[in-house]
This record gives structure tokens, sequence and C-alpha cells, in this order.
């Protein structure tokens, strides 16, 4: 009876610890960028795991492949459950039915918005649904490299300065020491091109996504296209990088700014401290150029990107937790920082502005996104439907530009024939 006993005894305790291991709950979350990104949010989330007993395994690539991966898997019906999403792609993943609405986590006190301002969760709306939430804010910047200047005894740029004076110092730069700069947004022209158009108080796409409103202004496109043939000239010159050297760099490490050797490059705001950490001292940052003809100022405020989860999750509600631990926790924030926006929470905002912890670079950049505040209205909605291909469009002929097989007028004239036939209307 006792062997008996004992045995039982052992197989109920074999099960209990069989039951607990399997209520252990799993999640698969993806995201794109750099080491750093990928160091903090791995730091982030396992501590995270720990604390929830969560079993978090990890899907982390370069911007380049990711989308690719995210295609493959959704064909498959095997998304990741949390994953991170662009400006550019939410809408087709939450049309298509591939990532939740995520309004009914927050209606049950899952996701929480005690801190953050329910009008600012408009950036991730897709057809009256909460597709995606917002990491954070960002903007566009120069950033540059103060050594460099120095040495060129070039002035620093101002907050105010216009389009000739950014070209005339790029040239500057180039002829007293032989350093060249970045061209603006190669992997990305539409950033550079919203800019300009904003200029001339223009919006990049209609508000009901269906057109491109500054197009039919043939000042706002000759606008566009001198500033893109200038940048064209100065490849050419030799002052610009070679398209062809700065189209591989595929990760940040391989930047010529962080190496110290270019004097500026055209940035999202969030990659600031990312490139100031691998150059290992402190780049300065500057409003974009604006247009001499221009009438304002061509800044903007972007939604930087999105965490979502996916229709394939098994556990869309603890999904929704560790996405509440992403945009909530000052905990996660003191590891993440700024590097996906600026937070929407005040209360993750305060205690980055406030902590003892918080690096020069850190502050740098809530500083910064704090002035483009000042000088933009809003914060751009997402992207309208269908608007990925015109945009690929964009950055396929401003390269092409870039390479000298195409000039500069047929560029923008195609981009607007092309985006024009592709928009729904």
């Amino acid at each position: 009876m006792k062997k008996l006993l004992a045995l039982v005894l052992c197989t109920a305790l074999l099960m209990s610890m069989l039951a607990v291991a399997s209520a252990e709950t799993s999640l698969r979350v993806a995201w794109w960028g750099g080491q750093e990104r990928h160091n903090q949010t791995i730091e982030a989330l396992d501590a995270y795991g720990a604390a929830n007993d969560v079993k978090l395994e990890y899907e982390y690539t370069s911007w380049t492949s990711y989308f690719e991966n995210l295609a493959t898997q959704a064909v498959g019906h095997n998304l990741p459950d949390m994953l991170q999403m662009s400006t550019t792609d939410i809408i087709n993943y939450s049309v298509n039915g591939q990532i939740v609405d995520l309004m009914p986590f927050v209606d049950a006190g899952i996701i929480d918005l005690t801190n953050i301002e329910k009008g600012s969760l408009s950036g991730g709306m897709v057809n009256g649904q909460l597709a995606g939430f917002t990491t954070g804010t960002n903007t566009v910047t120069v950033i540059y490299n103060k050594k460099i200047f120095d040495q060129a005894g070039v002035a620093y740029p101002s907050n105010d300065w216009t389009w000739s004076e950014y070209i005339d110092t790029v040239k500057k730069i180039y002829e007293a020491t032989g350093i060249q700069s970045d061209i603006p947004f190669l992997s990305e022209a539409r950033w550079v091109v919203e800019s300009w158009v904003r200029c001339y108080g223009y919006d990049f796409f209609s508000e009901d996504g269906q057109s491109l409103p500054w197009a039919e202004d043939e000042k706002v496109k000759a606008g566009v296209a001198s500033a893109i043939q200038d940048i064209a000239d100065g490849v050419k010159a030799g002052y610009f990088i070679d398209p062809e050297v700065q189209i591989a760099w595929s990760t940040t490490e391989e930047n010529y700014i962080v190496q110290g050797k270019s004097a500026m490059a055209f940035l999202l705001s969030n990659y600031y401290g990312v490139y100031c950490n691998a150059l290992g001292e402190e780049l300065g940052m500057a409003m974009l150029p604006k247009m001499d003809d221009g009438e304002k100022s061509g800044m903007y405020l972007n939604s930087n990107m999105y965490w979502c989860i996916s229709s394939n999750s098994a556990n869309p509600e603890a999904a929704a937790a560790a996405l509440n631990y992403m945009i909530n926790s000052t905990e996660a924030a003191a590891i993440i920082k700024t590097d996906r926006g600026i937070s929407l929470s005040s209360a993750v905002r305060d205690f980055l502005a406030t902590s003892e912890d918080t690096d020069a670079y850190t502050a740098n950049v809530l500083n910064y996104v704090s002035d483009v505040t000042g000088v933009v209205a809003a914060v751009n909605p997402a992207d309208p439907a269908h608007s990925a291909e015109p945009i690929s469009v964009l950055k396929n002929d401003y390269t092409a530009v870039m390479y000298g097989e195409m000039s500069a007028e047929d560029c923008v004239n195609d981009f607007v024939e092309q985006a024009t036939a592709l928009l729904p209307n």
C-alpha cells in the first residue's frame, strides 16, 4: 500500500508539473532594426517574460528583409503574435484581416490609456479600428558631425536654414576637407519629398488617400524637381556619397556618419541615439531646410511605427498585455529610451525627462521633438491604402536620378503619373 501510495503521489506531482508547464504562455514577437534595437528589445521583453511567466520567442531582422519574411508567414497563416508594423504597411495588413482591432483590449483594461491622450491613437486607426498602437512619435532631422564642421570652419546649421544654404554647406565642407555628405533619404525618398511639398502648404497625400494634392501645382512640382537635381548634381561633383555605396548600407555600423566619414545625414529622429552611440560622440541635430520659395516649415510629425497583434495569435490577450508593457512601462522605457520614438505616455515622457539615468543623446531627441512640435500642427495619419506601390515608385525613380539614369523632371512626372494610376479614385 505504501508503494502504491508513493506511486500515486509521484504521478499526481508529475501531472501537476506538466499542467503548470503547459499553462505557461508562449508568444512570438517580431520587429526590424539594427543590433542595438535588437539588444534593447530583448532585454526589456526578457524582463517582462521573467516577471510574468511568459515564454518569448524573438524574430528580428533588418528593415530590408523584414516584410518579405512577414509576407511568407502571412501566406502560411503563421504570423507572430506581436509584431512591429510600419506606417506604410499597417493599412494593408489591417484591411486583409491579418492584424486585429486593439480597442477591445483597451476597453477591457489590458491596454492602459491612463497616461495617454485618446486622440493620439488616430495614427493607428484604420476603417474605425485601432489596427496598431503607436510606439512613439518621431520626426525627420539632419544630423551633423560637429568635428567635421569645425575642421571645415563652417557654422553649424540653424533650424531655420534654407535649401540653398544646405547645398552650399555640403559644398563648402567637401571643398575644405574632402568629406562628403549622405544623399538625403536615399533609402526612402518620400520622407524628403514630403518635407519639400509641405513647405508650399500641401500634405503629401490627400485626406481621402486618393490623390497627391501638390501634384497639380506646377510651382511645387518644379521646386521638387529642382531640389532633386541639386542632389544629383552634387553626386556628380562628388560632394554627395556615391549612391552605389550608400544604397548598400544595411546596418547602422555601415553608415559613413557613424564612421566619421560623412558630414551630414538625413535621418528619422528615433535613430539619433543609435547613431551617436555607434559613433561614440554627440552629433548635432537641425530641422530639415526650408525650400527657398516655400511659405512655411517643411517639418512634420509621424507615428514612428506600431505594435500590432496578428489574427493568427492563439494568445491575443497575453500579446496585448506584453504590448501594454512596451508602451507604458518605465522599466521598458529605461532600456529602449527613444529608439521607437517619443512615447505617447506622459508618464514615460516625464520619467525619461527627469531620470538621472537619461543620457545626453536621449535628452537631445526629447528636446528636438519638442521644438518640432512647436512648429507642426498635428501628427500625420497612417498612409492610405494602396500607398505602398506609389511610394516604391518614388524611391526607385529618385534612386535612378542619383545613378544618372533619369532626369529629375522625369522622376517627378513619372511618379505623379504612376501614383495617379495606382491610388484608388
